[in-house]
């Protein structure tokens, strides 16, 4: 499926029903705090986005993934997938370890906050995720950071 920038894939309020795949382009998971966008992910291509909680508990997304450049996505439908498990038993190793994958992943972003400053935060992803400094606005990885974009601006002046 082909999308432009700006458009949704998962809008606030409506229920997680897939997995979503970036063949081409990055979508972004963001939660709306007080009216403040909170960027809580960055997928780009090869990897995935969803909201995890909204599947398992089958209730309305806090979450809203849209696209920030024009992408082109793949759409796991779990629906569709939990009715050919019988005949595609696969499908279900694949959900399992993608699920595992995602959750993994969730748990590194969140120790980056616990036990990290902002500026070993900025450069863990300079050193573990570069392609991600290269797509993204300062404002947006300001706020994936958890800082103002005046304070990135002084981190990413600073040299070690």
């Amino acid at each position: 499926m082909d999308i432009k920038k700006g458009e949704t894939v998962l809008k606030e309020g409506v229920t997680c029903w897939a997995f979503y795949l970036v063949e081409t382009g990055c979508l972004r998971t963001w939660y709306n705090k007080d009216g403040t966008v909170i960027n809580l992910n960055f997928a780009l291509e090869g990897e995935f986005a969803t909201n995890i909680t909204s599947i398992k508990k089958h209730e309305p997304s806090n979450l809203t993934i849209d696209a920030i450049e024009d992408s082109s996505i793949w759409i796991f439908d779990l629906d569709v997938m939990a009715r050919e498990h019988d005949s595609h038993p696969t499908l279900i190793l694949f959900v399992r370890r993608l699920s595992t994958h995602l959750l993994v992943a969730s748990e590194e972003h969140s120790n980056l906050f616990k036990l990290y400053t902002p500026t070993e935060r900025y450069r863990y992803i300079e050193e573990h995720n570069p392609r991600l400094l290269q797509r993204i606005s300062l404002s947006q990885l300001a706020s994936y950071l958890g800082v103002t974009r005046e304070t990135l601006s002084r981190i990413r002046g600073k040299k070690d």
